[in-house]
């Protein structure tokens, strides 16, 4: 082989073995990166399912209570009305 053959040959590989390191590299900052935005998203999940219980925990007490509301404001119409009705 001539020189300029083994020459070649061993640029490229040096240059392919520095390729490979370089994307490898690339390769695991991006996943790193990646894991870092998971987890952020995982804890506002996490907090946004709380809020959630939380409201839906309101919204529960607060659909129960409507129907005693609604007899007592019954209650309170049927008093206002007998109140006004009596002579003065």
């Amino acid at each position: 082989m001539s020189e300029a053959i083994i020459v070649a040959l061993i640029t490229g590989g040096v240059s392919l073995i520095g390729t490979i390191i370089a994307v490898m590299s690339a390769s695991k900052k991006q996943m790193v990166e990646t894991e870092k935005q998971m987890a952020v998203m995982r804890t506002e999940m996490s907090a946004m399912k709380e809020d959630i219980k939380s409201h839906n925990r309101y919204a529960q007490m607060f659909s129960e209570n409507i129907p005693a509301i609604k007899q007592h404001m019954s209650d309170i119409d049927r008093r206002l009305s007998d109140l006004e009705r009596r002579p003065a």
